[in-house]
């Protein structure tokens, strides 16, 4: 009986319906001083209304799989098995700190911002993690390669250093030997909050794929000794920021070698959180269906991870849908989890795969990709 069955959502019911029942019964039969009966008739109503919340949590958690087993709830999530196997602007202002952090050996996160100067949308604050090697003087000439991550709606470049403990991740498996010295670029992608853009270039408003492209990477480019061509660059989200990541790389992909998607979709929806982002445009909409693209668009040179689980189902169809229609030299690989909600527990469990995964495309082979429940992505051939 989990948390999305209908054993929880009866026993919910029940609970409440026996909490009402006792409350009209008793409320006007009880007896005794008012500083007694008060207090107890005080708990009764907060008793009504907790067994209300929690009913409305089970509907909403039903509706969009975010735990699908108290374990989850608790605080339990995949398990990652390793197996054996020109100067930026910001190095001479951050050198010190760049120093001892890779004495240190441990990645350094600065807060930055990034204008929009094609795109138009104003200036909005990003993140930039650079691993340990970043400040090895040995490397102090050297480029490295990039990953652009891309955060849920609502979400902020925070929700990666916070919630998901990017920096730490990093740490540790580029430590280990198991993911390349990735610079990761955390932008801001909700430039229109609280209007959801999902990434697009919206008919005549924010030009939000313009931003996350052309003028992120112009940024980083002076920012940081970052690689400058598309195959040392990847991209990686999760739920919205999994669409983003799919759609934007295959339509740029010369600007990008592979991404991942975790707990993503295909299309953008339209709702009241987005509103019409194409005003009916047809050839737009399709332009920025991952499906569609993967169908009608040849020569998308591109390598997409789908990480999904069975019980995020949304999620685990539209995976279904994308490998399905993907034909070379666009290639798909799928990892699917046959546990875990859409959740940043189940997301943050899959981060060191996903680093692992996308460091083969702009390195050398590391140490191998580690499972995740067992499991290691699969190429979809057909």
């Amino acid at each position: 009986m989990g948390p999305t069955g209908l054993g929880a959502l009866a026993v919910a019911v029940v609970v409440l319906i026996v909490l009402m029942i006792v409350t009209f019964v008793f409320w006007a039969r009880m007896r005794g001083p008012s500083g007694v009966v008060w207090p107890i008739r005080a708990v009764m109503l907060l008793s009504c209304q907790l067994g209300a919340v929690l009913l409305a949590a089970l509907l909403l958690n039903r509706s969009y799989d975010f735990y699908t087993s108290w374990g989850e709830l608790f605080g339990q999530h995949p398990t990652v098995e390793s197996r054996s196997a020109q100067i930026g602007s910001l190095d001479a202002r951050y050198w010190p700190l760049l120093l001892q952090n890779y004495h240190l050996n441990r990645g350094t996160v600065l807060d930055t911002s990034i204008p929009g100067v094609h795109s138009h949308v104003g200036t909005k604050p990003a993140q930039i993690y650079l691993p340990p090697q970043y400040g090895d003087p040995a490397y102090a000439h050297r480029t490295f390669p990039v990953v652009e991550l891309f955060s849920g709606f609502p979400g902020s470049p925070r929700s990666w250093t916070h919630a998901l403990h990017l920096a730490s991740v990093l740490d540790q498996q580029i430590a280990a030997g198991a993911s390349a010295p990735f610079i990761a670029v955390l932008p801001t992608i909700n430039v229109a909050y609280p209007r959801d853009t999902e990434c697009v270039n919206v008919v005549a408003g924010p030009q939000v794929d313009t931003y996350l492209t052309t003028d992120v990477r112009a940024a980083v480019d002076t920012l940081v000794r970052a690689d400058r061509f598309g195959h040392g660059w990847t991209a990686m989200g999760y739920s919205t920021g999994g669409y983003c990541a799919t759609n934007l790389a295959m339509r740029h992909p010369d600007l990008f070698s592979a991404a991942v998607s975790l707990g993503g979709y295909n299309a953008a929806p339209q709702d009241l959180t987005t509103g019409s982002l194409f005003h009916g445009n047809r050839d737009l909409a399709d332009q920025n269906d991952t499906v569609w693209r993967a169908t009608n668009v040849d020569n998308v040179n591109l390598q997409l991870l789908l990480i999904n689980s069975k019980q995020d189902t949304a999620a685990y169809q539209s995976g279904l849908a994308l490998a399905r229609a993907a034909r070379p030299p666009l290639q798909v690989w799928t990892l699917t989890l046959p546990r875990g909600g859409h959740n940043a527990l189940v997301w943050d469990a899959e981060l060191p795969a996903a680093f692992a995964w996308l460091s083969h495309f702009v390195s050398s082979p590391v140490t191998p990709i580690p499972t995740l429940d067992g499991q290691l992505p699969q190429l979809v051939t057909e």
